[in-house]
């Protein structure tokens, strides 16, 4: 595990994990832009108390400006979120980027479709969202809102960052079974994922990093059999 965080850190400086997260921030901020911009047009052009008599235009004035930043500082929170769902457009490059590297003898990945890399991603990206938007009222609560999220995330990102890697070399049922036998493995790994996504800024490099982390922990633990068969049947 140590072994493979250290390896990640050292792949976030090739050229072409930079060329991705450049790509996909720039992708992602412009997604932030544009929904904060429509939600606050929609904020302001509702009328909510305006009607009140006295206070109701002061009121209403300070609600749009309340909802225009609460809106703003809702897109900063999810801008991770939403850089993970493009970068999973760039997983394959991602991966191919620390084979390449790391692991030149192993065998080609399956054939996954375009189609199946983004489902992923999106389903990834949208479980992210919507879980983290029911621990919101436990800000409240901050020890617990921390205990929590780093809990139901940690499970979450390792999971799925396992399956973004998994799925290029297994089918479902064989990753499911890896999953279970190696799962304290996969957790411990999404703990660490889950550190790094609360701390600002850091965690916009979450995506190529627990990509790169993950395919390390992957490759050290899955069986090289199927690699072997591969390259014999291709000689």
């Amino acid at each position: 595990m140590i072994s493979a965080f250290f390896k990640a850190l050292g792949d976030l400086g090739s050229p072409r994990f930079r060329s991705v997260l450049w790509t996909c921030f720039f992708l992602s901020l412009a997604t932030a832009i544009v929904l904060w911009g429509g939600l606050s047009w929609l904020i302001f052009s509702t009328e909510l108390v305006g009607v009140l008599p006295w206070i109701g235009g002061a009121l209403e004035t300070f609600i749009d400006i309340f909802g225009s930043v609460a809106a703003f500082l809702l897109m900063i929170l999810l801008l991770p979120a939403a850089l993970g769902i493009y970068a999973s457009l760039y997983i394959e490059t991602i991966c191919r980027a620390v084979e390449a590297r790391h692991y030149p003898e192993i065998a080609p990945p399956r054939d996954q479709g375009i189609s199946e890399a983004i489902w992923v991603g999106l389903k990834f990206g949208v479980l992210l969202i919507a879980l983290n938007l029911l621990l919101l009222p436990l800000l409240f609560f901050p020890p617990i809102y921390f205990v929590a999220g780093w809990g139901l995330n940690g499970y979450l990102l390792g999971r799925e960052y396992l399956e973004m890697v998994g799925f290029r070399r297994m089918s479902p049922k064989e990753l499911r079974d890896f999953r279970l036998k190696h799962r304290g493995t996969v957790y411990f790994a999404g703990l660490v994922f889950a550190l790094i996504a609360t701390v600002p800024i850091v965690n916009l490099l979450l995506p190529l990093f627990g990509t790169s982390m993950m395919l390390h922990v992957f490759e050290r633990q899955r069986p090289k059999e199927n690699d072997i068969n591969l390259t014999i049947s291709m000689a």
